[in-house]
Parts: structure tokens; sequence; C-alpha cells
């Protein structure tokens, strides 16, 4: 039994020696094989260990190019992204508007019109004018009025009844040349061409079309007031005769003693009647200096009134009366016309056998505020008279149908695909390895040649030095 056990051991212990020395024999064969391992070998064959030598060394580095490039060509082909372009004729506005959504910064819809009017996308800008631009104060029927007897036989020229006529003619102009204004304007505005050489999205589209209506209402005002200060350079350039800027001389008719004759007197600039202030605070010839009127800063300025029955005057609060009727104008205001108290003082000196008068006062707008009643005439006059502007929305539908475009280009990044990364990568190590069989040869024998000199050279280096220390020796 011992006996048994016993070989049984030896036996165990030759098999695991023989296995070892089994694996260490494998080891060193393919060891010798790796070390042997040559793709570059000569026809015929050499057996020069030296050209043996090269060839394993150009395998090596052949294999260790073709190992490293292999992989630095798998990461690339797999982690690099490629740009996918694609393009979509005759795109809808549906099908626009969901590729600006994907693709808002690649996306490229050339317009196949690339210029039209303003009025193929604005819908019809409507205005809606001051209040006084549509009163009755500005018509015929109250222009025309007639008032009662004065009741003295002293002329005011700053008697409502003597003032009214010119002011209110002239306000009526102003409205309708405004309303004018505004109308050649839009006309104007409407034929204006937009360029567009592509189609552009909704938001960047109504950014540019409110950009574009707000420069419009900022420039129409300023031709007005070019209107504005023609009219007004027309008045003392043709040296009309008005009742404030002229000197009027009276002649008693020869032959009706009664009868006076008012003849004109040319006047200058310097003679016209100024305001002066005299001492404490008093405003002398009934005349004050208006802070309105800053390029003419010592003009004379008349309060408006109207007579009253017991011969005392009642003032009408806003009218001025100066020396220029379209000044006179522009410095009152219209607050009299809002208040009924005020415009019945007015209506009850009209000639009722003659002109009508029911008459209504202004409303104010629900847009406004209740002190715009007290602004002056030329501050709604700078505005055209405009209280709001209506209907200035753009349709995007419009612009985009006038656009036209005839194709969409967009694009994408994107990775390969396995099948595409697979091919590239065959394709790219199918060249590489032509390469590198082709070039690897040549470095090693070039690296064999340089190591070669440089060996050359130390050996020859050294060799002088020792013959030197050797005759040295044997002296």
């Amino acid at each position: 039994m011992n006996n048994y056990v016993l070989s049984s051991s030896v036996l165990t212990f030759f098999s695991a020696i023989s296995r070892s020395t089994r694996l260490k024999m494998l080891f060193q064969r393919i060891k010798g094989k790796l070390l042997e391992f040559n793709l570059f070998k000569s026809i015929p064959r050499s057996t020069d260990e030296t050209i043996l030598r090269q060839q394993r060394h150009t395998t090596r580095l052949y294999l260790v190019l073709l190992l490293v490039t292999s992989i630095t060509l798998i990461f690339c082909a797999f982690l690099e992204s490629i740009t996918i372009s694609k393009t979509i004729e005759l795109p809808s506005l549906e099908t626009f508007i969901q590729l600006n959504k994907e693709y808002p910064l690649t996306l490229d819809c050339p317009c196949g019109h690339t210029s039209f009017e303003y009025k193929q996308f604005f819908s019809d800008i409507e205005v809606e004018y001051h209040e006084i631009c549509s009163s009755e104060f500005i018509t015929a029927r109250w222009i025309q009025l007639q008032f009662i007897e004065f009741p003295t036989r002293v002329f005011y020229i700053n008697d409502f009844r003597f003032q009214s006529q010119m002011h209110f003619q002239l306000l009526s102009t102003l409205c309708r040349v405004a309303k004018q204004t505004i109308e050649d304007k839009l006309q104007s505005f409407y034929r204006t061409k937009f360029i567009t050489p592509k189609a552009i999205d909704n938001f960047s589209f109504q950014i540019e079309s409110e950009l574009i209506l707000e420069q419009f209402k900022r420039t129409v005002p300023e031709s007005y007031r070019w209107t504005l200060q023609l009219i007004e350079a027309n008045t003392e350039i043709n040296q009309l005769i008005l009742p404030l800027s002229s000197v009027f001389r009276s002649e008693r008719d020869v032959h009706n003693k009664g009868v006076f004759h008012l003849k004109p007197e040319a006047t200058a600039l310097h003679d016209r009647p100024k305001c002066m202030q005299g001492a404490g605070g008093v405003y002398e010839e009934n005349c004050e200096c208006s802070l309105l009127l800053l390029n003419y800063p010592n003009e004379c300025v008349l309060k408006t009134f109207v007579w009253k029955e017991d011969f005392f005057k009642e003032t009408i609060p806003g009218m001025r009366l100066t020396v220029s009727p379209v000044r006179s104008v522009l410095i009152s205001t219209l607050e009299c016309f809002y208040n009924k108290i005020c415009l019945s003082e007015i209506t009850r000196r009209i000639n009722s056998s003659v002109s009508s008068t029911n008459f209504s006062t202004l409303r104010l707008s629900s847009l406004t505020m209740n002190e715009s009643q007290y602004d002056t005439i030329d501050m709604l006059a700078k505005k055209l008279f405009i209280r709001t502007w209506s209907n200035n929305q753009s349709s995007y539908e419009s612009y985009f149908n006038r656009c036209h475009p005839l194709s969409c280009q967009y694009s994408y990044p994107s990775r390969y695909d396995i099948i595409d990364a697979v091919a590239r990568i065959t394709g790219t190590l199918g060249a590489l390895n032509f390469l590198l069989k082709l070039l690897v040869p040549y470095l090693i024998k070039l690296s064999s040649y340089i190591w070669a000199k440089i060996k050359s050279r130390r050996q020859n280096t050294i060799r002088p030095s020792v013959e030197t220390v050797s005759t040295r020796r044997g002296k």
C-alpha cells in the first residue's frame, strides 16, 4: 500500500515537472519565433546575420507603426463627427418653420425674389388723429360764424370775434396739411423696397418690421416741421398786412367827414410792439412775454377775450395773439373748447339769426390723459396731430410668399455608422500598409547606415589614443 502511494507521488511530481518544462519550452519557442519573425525576407533568402537583423528590425518597426496608426484610425473613425448637408426644394412655410427650429444656425433659404415693396406684407396703416382735426371747429360752419355787433366802437384785434376766423382757418389748414403729409408719406413708404437675400424667421422679421415702422414714425414729422417753417417764413417774406404787425394811418374823407380811410404804413421788424416787464412784475401795454416763443423773446403776446354785455372782457383760456398768425395758433391751446362753460361764452356772441349756435365741446380720447387738453397746438403739430397708429402689423406669411425660396440647404453634425467606419478604416489601412512596407525598410537602412558611421567614428577616435599610450609604455 505504501509503495503504491509513493509511486503515485513520484508520477505526479514528474508529470508536474514535465508540464512546466513543456510550458517553458513553448514560451521559448514562441519567443524564438517572435525574435526571428520576419516579414521582409529577401528573395533568395539571405543567411547573412546582419541582413537578417535589419529585416527583423524592419518587421518590428512596421508592426509597431501599423498598430499605433490602426488604433488611432479606429478612434478617429468612431469619434470624429461629419457634417451632413441636405437640400429641400420649394419648401412650404410650415417646412421652413420646422427646419428653422431644428437647424437655426445652418439653415439657408435664398429668396426667389430678393426685393419687393413694403405694401406686400404691411397691412393698411391707419392713423387716429387728434379730435380737433375731426371736429366742427375747423369746418366752414364754425370758421364763417357771424357774431353780434360790437358793444363798443373801440376796435380790439385780440377780440375773439375778430381773431377766430383767421385762427381756425389756419388750424384747419394745419390739420389738412398734416393729413396730406401722412398720406403722401404712407404712399412713399408702401413703395419702398424691402431687401431680403434669404428668408428670415418670424421673430427676426417682426423685429425688423417694428424697427422700420418706428423709423418711419420718427421721420414723418420732420417734413411737416419744414412745412410749418415755410408757411411762417412766407408770411414774413411777403409782408402780409396783419393786425398786430402793421401800422395804419387814418385820414378823414374829404367829401364825407364821418368816414375815415385807413392807409397802411411800412413797418420794420423793430417797430413792432414788444413786451416789456415793468415794476412789480406787471406787463406794460397788456403784452406778456411767452416762454413758448424761444426764438422771439421780446415779441408781444396778447390774451384773447370776448366782450360781455356789461362791457367787461372775458378771457378765452389758452388762446393767444401775436404778430405772426401762425405763431399765434401754435402757442395757443384748445382748453376752452373742452369746457362747456367757456364754449358757451363764445356761442352766446353768435348771431343766431345768421349762424347756428349748436356746437359741442371736444371729447378727450380714451387713450390720452386729461392734461392733454392743455397741450399747445405746437406740441400737437409736432406729432402731426396723431393720437395713435393702428393696424401697423406686418404679415409674415405674406413676406414668406413674396420671398418664395426655391430651395433650403441645411447641415448637421453626425457620427459614422459601423459600416461606414469599417469601410473607411479598411481602405485607409490598405493604403497605410502599402506605404509602411515601402518606407520602413528605407528608414531602417538609413538608421543602420547612420549608426555605422557613428560607431566607426568612435572607433577611429579611440584607436589613436590606445597607440599613443602603448608607445609611451615602450619607452
